[in-house]
């Protein structure tokens, strides 16, 4: 064997053997991976990017799987840590890092974390997204106003497009627009039903009037007080509501009795009916749907949850008495309030002293509107003293229909 080919196989050998320790090498550091995976299910790798709402309470959640090319093909779990921080209450990109571990062998990636904003601002309508406006009548606006998370009040970057013919009846239709620095939109539209508001034609009831009025039935009493009435052929108002599921029968019968059926609400939630206008006008529509089944009559009398001058309406929405009490007008509705109290929402358990809070009321009044509740027992149980105490001394009993005085308290909120 020459020297030549000595030097070829020699360095055939050594070749071959660089060989092997190249594989070696890459078969131990390659015969496993992690891979990455963002919450949404993205995956991701070194320098990806995920992006993240302005706000939003904690950074995105990645989870990382193990393969072993060897032994583990189907992967396991591995435990993922996470370093460095991001403001997430400002809109910036930050650079944070995962790593991943398992079993000792470990891989870290830098994510970029661009926080962003995702949310359009609200469009607040006051008065509601419908609203009735009176014939003949210069239209204005009853306000709005917008928010944003971000870039905070943009009222003044509100545009209306639209018009109101308060000169034709008819529906017409304001649509509001706003966008924020990062050109999320909103917009919102309101119905403006423009239409004759006939006004009321109050007739004078006369002298020693008594307006019996209950409130928040029909309920388990309401036929025991049906009763009551008919013996002294005593008409009244109920301000009727449906708390008391499967009763709702009692509101045919207290139509077909001769009594006015008028709306109260048909949930009685305060946290609801007074949450907005549109919300108010949905449970009084239910309400008004329901009393129309019943006794074949659309009702135009209704009595606000807790009266007109209410407070607990600006919990939930300040001002919204003030818009609710011109827009039931606008929409034909009667409101009626009271001024003598029976004192069985809270005052009083007692029959005796709700017959004694009656007569002293009626007599303060020539025209008395009594609050009473015949979801009360001890209260139904008053009537039948109240009524011979007033026919004794002189007082009519009627029921009040949309010719009858309204009584009306101040407004509060």
């Amino acid at each position: 064997m020459n020297s030549k080919t000595k030097k070829v196989i020699i360095t055939s050998v050594i070749c071959v053997a660089l060989l092997a320790i190249i594989s070696i090498i890459i078969i131990h550091f390659s015969y496993y991976k992690f891979s990455f995976t963002a919450e949404d299910g993205t995956s991701i790798s070194n320098k990806s990017t995920l992006e993240v709402s302005v706000g939003t309470s904690q950074l995105p959640k990645v989870t990382a799987l193990y393969t072993d090319l060897r032994s583990n093909k189907n992967g396991a779990a591995a435990e993922t840590t996470m370093t460095g921080t991001a403001d997430l209450n400002h809109m910036g990109e930050y650079v944070v890092s995962y790593t991943a571990a398992y079993e000792g062998k470990t891989k870290t990636i830098d994510i970029t974390i661009k926080v962003v904003d995702k949310t359009a601002p609200t469009i607040t309508l006051k008065g509601g997204n419908e609203i009735t406006w009176p014939l003949d009548k210069d239209f204005a606006d009853p306000g709005y106003s917008a928010n944003d998370n971000v870039d905070g009040d943009l009222t003044s970057q509100i545009t209306v497009e639209g018009t109101v013919d308060v000169h034709k009846e008819g529906s017409y239709t304001l649509t509001y627009k706003v966008a924020d620095s990062s050109k999320n939109e909103t917009v919102v539209t309101r119905t403006v039903n423009v239409k004759k508001v006939e006004e009321a034609q109050t007739i004078n009831p006369g002298d020693k009037i008594v307006y019996l009025t209950f409130d928040d039935g029909p309920g388990p009493y309401t036929q025991k007080l049906l009763d009551i009435l008919d013996k002294y052929n005593v008409k009244v108002t109920f301000f009727t509501t449906d708390a008391y599921p499967g009763h709702e029968y009692l509101l045919a019968e207290e139509a077909k009795r001769g009594h006015t059926v008028a709306i109260h609400t048909y949930s009685h939630e305060y946290n609801e009916i007074y949450s907005s206008v549109d919300a108010y006008f949905a449970d009084l529509n239910k309400m008004k749907d329901l009393i129309k089944t019943q006794t074949g009559k659309e009702p135009k009398l209704m009595r606000f949850p807790g009266g007109s001058s209410n407070t607990v309406s600006k919990k939930y929405s300040p001002g919204i008495m003030t818009t609710l009490t011109q827009e039931v007008t606008n929409r034909g509705y009667l409101y009626d309030d009271w001024n003598v109290s029976s004192g069985d929402a809270g005052e009083t358990t007692s029959t005796e002293q709700v017959v004694a809070n009656v007569i002293t009321g009626l007599q303060k009044n020539n025209v008395s509107h009594v609050l009473q509740h015949d979801i009360k027992e001890f209260s139904v149980n008053a009537v039948e003293q109240i009524i011979q105490w007033g026919q004794a001394n002189g007082y009519k009993f009627l029921p009040l229909t949309e010719t009858s005085p309204m009584t009306h308290h101040g407004i509060l909120n």
